[in-house]
């Protein structure tokens, strides 16, 4: 696979990088949320910590360089129960070739545990060449998300960059391949979790239920019994599951009428519990008009 149309470059400097992302959210109370969350980082840094670069904290300005102390951070806060519930909190790190050249291997965890409801986002950006080794990639979602207090989630394509210095550009670089290729994300994990506490807020190769969403769905039985012989219904955590769309992550191509059948038949499988349309209405993606972005957020649940 050429990805050289998915990496956006100016000076022989990469902006944005195509990667397999993970995304996983929780609003789960803070007080139950430590372990799991300390146990998905650990399972990302035990892979790929020694591939780290740099590093920033949501009150640092700009990236630091790596070292394995610079976990020593998020690790406290999951073990800390009245910070997490009390402070804003983020942390990132990539494998760059310089600061803000983010390339992935790359993790960003964003935590507003002070909110009404606490709000959890935690993303590993995966090297883009992963997705030729589907299973590895399946046994360490199941891995990192083994006792994560999960709602929902997804795994496929996506991107990498760094959002202090070149958002808007990649954004817009970035629209015209999604819209053309649905099986990308947009890469931006907390655009989503104003939604994805209100139902499945996106289907992707793999997509990942909560125990919530999985009892109201039927529960993963039934599920199974439900799903065409291209979807996988595995076990995921205590009482989750994770939908597989097909033997490997794809990208699609609307210009040949390739919309990725089985992503869109999770969809269907998910659409009883999918977020509301109101909510999708105040999801931004940008680079997109209000219509595209709508469209473009529904695209495997129709």
């Amino acid at each position: 696979m050429d990805w050289s149309k998915f990496t956006l470059k100016e000076d022989n400097k990469i902006l944005a990088a195509p990667c397999l992302e993970v995304v996983a959210f929780s609003y789960a109370p803070p007080e139950a949320s430590g372990p799991g969350f300390k146990f998905f980082l650990r399972t990302f840094a035990e892979r790929f910590g020694n591939r780290l670069k740099f590093y920033r904290t949501g009150d640092m300005k700009q990236f630091r360089a790596f070292d394995q102390r610079a976990l020593d951070a998020p690790y406290h806060w999951f073990s800390n129960t009245k910070i997490l519930a009390t402070t804003m909190l983020d942390f990132e790190a990539h494998a760059g070739g310089s600061a803000r050249q983010v390339y992935p291997p790359a993790v960003k965890i964003t935590l507003w545990g002070f909110a009404e409801e606490p709000h959890f986002a935690f993303r590993m950006g995966l090297p883009v060449e992963m997705g030729e080794t589907p299973n590895d990639v399946v046994s360490l979602v199941q891995e990192a998300l083994a006792i994560f207090p999960l709602e929902n989630g997804f795994c496929g394509y996506s991107f990498v960059w760094d959002r202090t210095s070149v958002d808007k550009e990649v954004c817009h670089w970035a629209a015209p391949l999604l819209l053309r290729h649905p099986g990308l994300g947009s890469g931006n994990a907390v655009r989503l979790w104003n939604g994805a506490n209100k139902g499945v807020v996106a289907v992707s190769w793999l997509t990942f239920l909560g125990p919530r969403l999985t009892t109201d769905l039927g529960g993963r039985e039934a599920l199974g019994n439900k799903c065409p012989s291209d979807v996988s219904v595995l076990p995921l955590g205590s009482g989750g599951t994770l939908l597989q769309a097909g033997p490997a992550p794809e990208l699609g191509d609307v210009n040949r009428q390739d919309l990725l059948p089985a992503y869109r038949a999770v969809g269907r499988l998910v659409a009883p519990r999918r977020t509301p349309d109101e909510a999708f209405n105040n999801l931004q993606t940008p680079g997109m008009s209000k219509e595209d972005a709508n469209a473009w957020l529904r695209r495997f649940f129709v």
